[in-house]
C-alpha cells in the first residue's frame, strides 16, 4: 500500500517535472538574451514573502505567493523601464528585501513551522494536486504567449527600437513576459524550493545556447536538457533517498558543464583546422 502511494506521488511530480521543463524551455532563453538571468533568484525570493505571509494569515500559501511573486515581477519590470535601470539592479535591490521580509513574516507567526524547509529547499511529497493543476495552468498560459507572441518578443529582446517602429506593443509585451516570468517561479518553487528555483529555469537556456546558434533550436534544446535533468534529478533522489530539488540542480548544473566543455572543444576544433 506504501509503495503505491509513493508511486502516485512521483508519478504526479514526473508530470509536473515534464511541465516545467517546458515552461523553462520556452521562458529561459528570452531570459537569457535580455540579460536578465538574476531574475530567477528576485522572484524566488518574493515568492518565499508571499508563502511567509500566507502562513502568517493561516491561509495556503500558494495564491498569497502568486500575487507576492507577480507583483514584484511587475513592480522590477516597472522600476526598470521608469528609473532606466536594468533589471539586474532593480533585482539586485529587491530581493534581498524581499527574502528579509519573508523572515520577518515568519517570525511573527506562532508555532514551528516544519514545512518552511520544503518551502526552501523543495518536497516532492508536498506536491498536491492543485499544485499540478497550477503548473498545467501556467504551462498553457506559456504556451499561448509563445504561439501569439514569440516573434514580437524576438523583435524586443534583438532591437527593441525596431520592434517600436514595427508596431510591437512593447510596455505591454514587457508587463505580461514578466508576470510570466514570475508564474513559472511560483511553480518552480513548489518543485525545487526558493533557493534552486532559479537554475531551473537559466542553465537549461544557457546550456543549449552553449550548444547551438539558431534560437529556435535553442528553445527545443533547452526543453530537452531541462526534462533529461529534472528526470535524472528525480531518479537520483529516489534511488538514494535524498531531497529532490538539490539533486535535479547537481544535475542541471552538470549539463551547463558539460555544454562549456562541448563549446571549448567545438572552437579549438574549428581554430585548428
Amino acid at each position: 500500500m506504501f509503495e503505491l502511494f509513493t508511486l502516485f506521488f512521483i508519478q504526479r511530480a514526473l508530470l509536473i517535472g515534464a511541465v516545467i521543463a517546458i515552461v523553462s524551455g520556452l521562458i529561459g532563453p528570452f531570459i537569457i538574451y535580455r540579460k536578465m538571468s538574476f531574475i530567477g533568484v528576485g522572484i524566488s525570493h518574493g515568492t518565499f514573502s508571499g508563502i511567509a505571509f500566507g502562513i502568517l494569515l493561516g491561509v495556503s500559501p500558494l495564491p498569497v505567493a502568486i500575487i507576492f511573486a507577480v507583483g514584484l515581477g511587475i513592480f522590477i519590470g516597472f522600476t526598470s523601464r521608469t528609473g532606466k535601470i536594468s533589471e539586474d539592479v532593480s533585482i539586485g535591490i529587491l530581493f534581498s528585501f524581499a527574502m528579509a521580509l519573508g523572515i520577518f513574516l515568519i517570525s511573527l507567526s506562532s508555532g514551528y513551522h516544519a514545512d518552511i524547509m520544503g518551502y526552501l529547499f523543495g518536497d516532492i511529497l508536498a506536491i498536491s494536486n492543485n499544485d499540478l493543476y497550477l503548473a498545467i495552468g501556467v504551462l498553457g498560459s506559456v504556451m499561448l504567449w509563445y504561439t501569439l507572441r514569440s516573434r514580437q518578443m524576438k523583435y524586443m529582446t534583438f532591437d527593441e527600437d525596431f520592434a517600436k517602429i514595427a508596431g510591437v506593443p512593447v510596455g505591454i509585451d514587457y508587463y505580461i513576459f514578466m508576470a510570466l516570468i514570475s508564474l513559472s517561479i511560483v511553480v518552480i518553487v513548489n518543485f525545487v524550493g526558493v533557493i534552486l528555483a532559479s537554475s531551473i529555469i537559466i542553465a537549461p537556456a544557457a546550456s543549449a545556447k552553449s550548444i547551438v546558434k539558431k534560437f529556435s533550436s535553442i528553445v527545443v534544446l533547452s526543453i530537452v536538457l531541462a526534462e533529461l535533468s529534472i528526470l535524472s534529478g528525480m531518479i537520483f533522489s529516489y534511488n538514494l533517498n535524498i531531497s529532490s530539488g538539490p539533486s535535479i540542480v547537481f544535475f542541471v548544473t552538470f549539463v551547463f558543464i558539460l555544454s562549456l566543455f562541448y563549446r571549448k572543444i567545438k572552437n579549438f576544433k574549428v581554430k585548428n583546422r
